[in-house]
């Protein structure tokens, strides 16, 4: 016993009086304010690389608030749970928003997230380091067994080999560190140790698979069955669209299958790709006649009257009449990124030219054909700029085989490339690779060629008789019609088979 008021003069005995007394007194300001400068520093880290660095939909302010919050309520529970229960620090659940991060966002982001709730965790515990070496090895080995985001259950799966790596850890750590004992460790039970570690995996992954709807809202992120509603055709917008701009949706619905091949091919949100390709042209439906496809069999253009800026205008306000539309539809923000990021700020080069063209009487300058969007930066919108460019270039490649549809979709990622509009998508050299092999395959199983039935070919031999005929004498009478009528027929039909051969089935 140290009495009030005594010196005391032995170094060891001064040591632990002051241990002591930090212990039970409350901390100093400065020392909170070194506690608060690191959670700080970590945290303004965590949101800088997920604004620079993340290829998906880290980089919204409200995902990165979202896993701000979700990180900082963690932290609290886990305080609670040291200060009101006799569990060791072990069995904290740490790996549970790192789950969450690899399951809606992409592994890097949850190997970020590992590191940030670690070291905000193990601040708790005084930077224990076999504590630490923990915390992270659960959380990382979790979110690398995170393949499969269709399944849910995927999370409860990770929980175990993540569970069985920490364990593993541990042992290592406090054999390097303190020496370890099997006695102590079976004598401890399930409250500590190696048995602690493996139950608080299995604890997150469970909590992370029933507490998935309430993350979904946080996060702001599309769960499958949000997806799913959204693609229903019986959606209003959707309906909208087939009834105001229906050469529009068609060529949505075409993307649509495209865009979900390539991206399954490079293991991309497929389902949300074929989403954002229904919605992103919704805006054409305010003056659908401005753009070519909505037009009908020799109808007259409106461009032909207009000015080039003016036509220019009129062809991207389908991008800021889009995103109006949706926001107002109350389409979750990840659909209505598509809407500004298909273009990207490209430039309108049909009229910039014909104002070249003109003499540009109006000093114009290449911003004003240039659309008001902005790069695509993820891996989803990446694609659906470049389905939406070979798409349409598609229909007039002849004949339609790999080598040319292969040379398209080379040519139109290069002019991308080109342009600087992939530079912040995440699209890799091998994604690329993979893409441009997979949609040239697609496109070929698109327009491959059909077997003419027998009345067509009878027609093609008496249409092809009537034209290596003779031309009629002047004197002759003129006749009825009915080869003239059967060619039209003819071509009518096989203009119908080669538009509906050109937009696959859903």
């Amino acid at each position: 016993m140290v009495g009030r008021g005594e010196i005391v003069s032995d170094p060891e005995l001064a040591r632990a009086v002051r241990i002591h007394e930090n212990d039970r007194r409350p901390p100093r300001p400065s020392r909170l304010g070194a506690y608060w400068f690191v959670h700080f520093l970590i945290i303004l880290m965590m949101t800088t690389y997920l604004r620079r660095g993340s290829a998906r939909q880290g980089t919204l302010l409200r995902t990165q608030v979202g896993l701000v919050t979700a990180a900082m309520l963690f932290l609290a529970a886990n305080k609670a749970l040291l200060l009101f229960t006799v569990l060791s620090e072990l069995f904290v659940p740490i790996a549970l928003v790192p789950l969450w991060a690899a399951f809606y966002l992409d592994r890097r982001t949850s190997i970020l997230m590992s590191s940030v709730i670690t070291v905000l965790s193990a601040s708790l515990v005084m930077y224990d380091p076999i504590v630490c070496a923990t915390y992270f090895t659960t959380c990382a080995a979790g979110s690398l067994y995170i393949t499969e985001r269709k399944h849910p259950v995927t999370l409860i799966g990770a929980a175990l080999p993540a569970g069985l790596a920490g364990g593993a850890v541990y042992v290592a750590a406090r054999e390097v560190l303190d020496g370890f004992s099997i006695t102590q460790e079976l004598a401890a039970g399930w409250r500590d140790g190696p048995a602690a570690i493996l139950l608080s995996a299995l604890a997150a992954g469970t909590l992370a698979f029933l507490l998935r709807p309430l993350v979904s809202q946080l996060l702001g992120v599309l769960s499958r069955g949000q997806l799913l509603n959204l693609t229903d055709l019986d959606q209003p917008l959707l309906r909208k669209m087939a009834t105001e701009a229906s050469g529009s949706w068609e060529h949505s619905r075409a993307m649509a299958n495209l865009a979900e091949a390539a991206a399954a091919s490079i293991h991309a949100d497929a389902l949300l790709t074929r989403t954002g390709a229904y919605y992103h042209d919704l805006g054409k439906t305010c003056q659908a006649k401005y753009y070519v496809e909505n037009l009908g069999a020799g109808e007259r253009s409106p461009h032909e009257d207009l000015e080039p800026d003016v036509s220019a205008d009129a062809i991207m306000a389908h991008v800021i009449e889009g995103v109006r539309i949706l926001r107002e539809g109350r389409i979750p923000e990840p659909v209505v990124e598509f809407v500004y990021t298909h273009h990207g700020t490209t430039v309108i080069e049909y009229f910039w030219h014909k104002c070249l063209r003109q003499g540009n009487p109006k000093g114009l300058s290449q911003e004003a054909f240039r659309y008001p969007g902005m790069p695509p930066r993820t891996k989803e919108t990446a694609i659906l700029m470049l389905i939406d460019s070979i798409e349409a270039g598609a229909r007039t490649v002849e004949p339609p085989t790999h080598e040319a549809f292969e040379e398209l979709v080379q040519r139109v990622i290069f002019s991308k490339l080109r342009q600087g509009q992939l530079d912040e998508s995440g699209l890799t050299l091998e994604d690329l690779r993979v893409l441009s092999n997979q949609i040239a395959d697609t496109l070929v199983s698109v327009h491959h060629s059909r077997i003419r039935y027998p009345w067509q070919e009878k027609e093609g031999a008496a249409a092809k008789d009537a034209k290596d005929a003779p031309p009629p004498e002047a004197q002759e009478q003129p006749s009825n019609g009915d080869d003239h009528a059967a060619s039209n027929g003819e071509a009518a039909d096989d203009s119908y088979d080669q538009r509906t051969d050109e937009i696959p089935s859903r």
